[in-house]
């Protein structure tokens, strides 16, 4: 047992002088599948044999107040051996184990687990008929009282729909102490799955059909987030914005390399933004968050990436981050910056009405002095586009004209400049019922600037003949 830690991409919690580990997969023929406890060189407990197939996600510890209070979670996914085809691939579940159990008397449960619970995890919108049930990702954010402790879980479906299901470990621990337990074969005894140092023959036969709760573990509500994007890893993070209100920001990972940041409210979740961590399409294969500060490492087969989630300069030098609605960004006055008491900031509506407020609300993309276009040649106007909720149009002469979009870019081609192509050009952003310039530009050519009346005309004549009068005499 020594040594055996399983594989390199396992869950893993090492706390107080403990190692908690897991054995995930179909069948594994060097050791058996489930949760493993090693405290010291001879001091462990493993799981019991079971043929099905289980892949680990989460550990999380709770110590409590006394040793033998303290108790372990395990959140992991496993295969349904129902053969009915209505029935999921895939069954979501939550064990509980005491963090003191060492196992149970010789020849009955000796060295295995003698305090785990399991229960369901449902998460689906039960009024439309719509479930996830094949766990993917799991992040906490922990709280002083562990009862307001939330779970965040990432599933998808068969059709790969993406959701997010936010629980309370309220809600759990409440289930594993109190709910009855799932078609028992025999009255369970006193005491089953709590942590008791006596253990009966008869305590120790009924933990050794695995009990399960027969109430599920249900969301505080329906799906936080439900998307057609194939989202891959969770990380949530707590942010406090302005008048000391709490923000949760989901990060959530995509199958091309790409990283959607997430703020949670109170009418659906709402994309601040996308990271492309790494030059090409790749998998991601891991992603930790640093909370303390707030810092994102994200990486591939090949690759390490660190994100910083405060680097507002990404919003320009506009009021931009307001209407980003970004927990973490604000507007000081001059530029977006990471936020403070004094930030302009609305991360509930992004009404860029606040920015009023502020003096000065940053200087677009401006050509102070005309640019020259020769005639008959191609040229094309950029516009940066910092928000992916807005609409970018360009105006010219009373007219809109839509964009040639890139990732980064609103564009204006003008494939042959002609006297119609001279003039003021600008870049409108559409967002929230507000619209702002993005960029302006004006445009001329070398046959405008030179351009002469009349007049001038007559006087410059006038000029060569003196010069050349004067030069015969």
């Amino acid at each position: 047992m020594q040594g055996n830690t399983g594989d390199v991409n396992e869950t893993a919690l090492y706390t107080g002088d403990t190692l908690y580990f897991t054995i995930s997969g179909q069948n594994n023929a060097a050791a058996t599948l489930g949760l493993y406890r090693q405290k010291a060189k001879y001091d462990y407990t493993w799981p019991q044999t079971r043929e099905i197939a289980q892949r680990y996600i989460k550990l999380i510890a709770n110590e409590g107040s006394a040793a033998e209070d303290g108790k372990l979670y395990s959140f992991y996914t496993e295969k349904n051996l129902s053969e009915d085809p209505e029935t999921p691939l895939w069954i979501p579940r939550v064990s509980q184990y005491c963090m003191s159990d060492t196992g149970g008397r010789k020849n009955q449960l000796q060295y295995r687990w003698t305090s785990m619970l399991t229960a369901r995890l449902f998460c689906g919108d039960k009024k439309r008929r719509v479930t996830f049930t094949e766990l993917l990702d799991v992040a906490v954010l922990e709280a002083e009282n562990w009862d307001n402790t939330m779970i965040y879980a990432l599933f998808k479906n068969h059709y790969n729909i993406s959701a997010v299901c936010v629980y309370k470990m309220s809600t759990i621990t409440r289930i594993f102490k109190s709910s009855i337990f799932r078609s028992p074969v025999e009255a369970p005894p006193p005491a089953a799955g709590e942590c008791v140092t006596d253990k009966s023959s008869v305590f120790l036969k009924f933990m050794e059909k695995r009990p399960e709760m027969a109430e599920w573990i249900e969301p505080e509500r329906g799906p936080l987030l439900i998307s057609q994007s194939q989202y891959t890893h969770l990380q949530v993070d707590r942010v406090t914005s302005r008048n000391n209100v709490q923000h949760s920001v989901l990060l959530l990972t995509l199958g091309n390399g790409r990283i959607h940041k997430v703020v949670e409210r109170d009418d659906g979740p709402f994309i601040i933004a996308e990271y492309q961590p790494f030059e090409s399409e790749t998998r991601i294969h891991s992603m930790l968050l640093d909370r303390s500060t707030k810092k994102l490492y994200v990486s591939s087969s090949s690759e390490l990436v660190q994100i910083d989630l405060q680097d507002c300069s990404v919003y320009g030098k506009q009021c931009d981050c307001v209407l980003a609605r970004d927990p973490y960004c604000g507007w000081s006055g001059t530029e977006c910056s990471p936020a403070t008491e004094y930030s302009v900031q609305d991360v509930t509506n992004g009404d860029y009405a606040v920015c009023e407020a502020a003096r000065d609300l940053g200087t677009s993309v401006t050509s102070e002095s005309p640019l020259i276009v020769p005639p008959n040649s191609k040229y094309y106007l950029e516009c940066p586009t910092s928000s992916l909720h807005a609409s970018y149009t360009w105006k010219h002469n009373g007219k809109t004209i839509d964009c040639v979009s890139t990732e980064e870019e609103c564009l204006l081609l003008i494939e042959n400049m002609s006297e119609e192509d001279l003039g003021q050009y600008e870049c409108i952003a559409s967002e929230n019922g507000q619209e702002r310039t993005v960029a302006s530009y004006r445009l001329g050519n070398s046959a405008s600037q030179l351009r002469v009346t009349p007049v001038t005309l007559a006087c410059l004549l006038l000029l060569i003949s003196l010069i050349c009068f004067q030069s015969l005499s």
